[in-house]
């Protein structure tokens, strides 16, 4: 019995190995995502961004300049911002010091930031930080304690929620 029957056992086309290599380049790209999304990245990267410049302010104005650092969220694009405000310590023959101003980015529109006075107030019940209400934080020059009342302040992302708080005696800044 014979068969004149062709083996047809030739493998893959180059097209269908580059659609299954470019299908699972995609489904690799929205597993990082959802993993980045899911382990609250966003919530952390800005929690450790105002933590760093509330430190920055504090050291600022313990030397001799005057800094001010306010916390808002911009109309434009929904993001969260910060300005810091910092008056030079020297003076020139009129009596004035140089002021200059820094503004930068802190957190994506998809974030939610709230802040307290009360440290034992949860994040449900703290005022929302938005465009219509930012936050000014001050530290003394001579003891570096928090001059104006920010006890603690919430970033949620998700499930993810981290928290700074600000001891208002000490100025001491922590991140959780």
């Amino acid at each position: 019995m014979s068969s004149n029957k062709k083996n047809n056992n030739r493998g893959f086309s180059l097209v269908e190995l580059i659609v299954v290599v470019a299908i699972g380049a995609i489904l690799i790209g929205a597993s990082i995502l959802s993993i980045a999304s899911i382990s609250g990245t966003a919530a952390k990267q800005c929690a450790r961004n105002i933590e760093s410049i509330l430190n920055k302010t504090k050291v600022t104005t313990m030397g001799k300049d005057t800094a001010v650092i306010e916390l808002y969220k911009d109309l434009s694009d929904g993001a969260y911002y910060y300005t810091v405000t910092v008056k030079n310590g020297k003076v020139d023959k009129n009596g004035n010091g140089e002021t200059t101003a820094e503004t930068k980015k802190i957190g994506r529109s998809n974030l939610e930031i709230r802040y307290s006075a009360d440290v034992s107030t949860t994040f449900n019940n703290a005022s929302k930080l938005d465009v219509s209400n930012p936050i000014k934080i001050e530290f003394d020059r001579s003891s570096g304690a928090e001059k104006t009342d920010i006890g603690k302040i919430w970033v949620k992302h998700g499930s993810t929620e981290k928290t700074i708080t600000i001891y208002k005696e000490t100025g001491k800044i922590e991140c959780n």
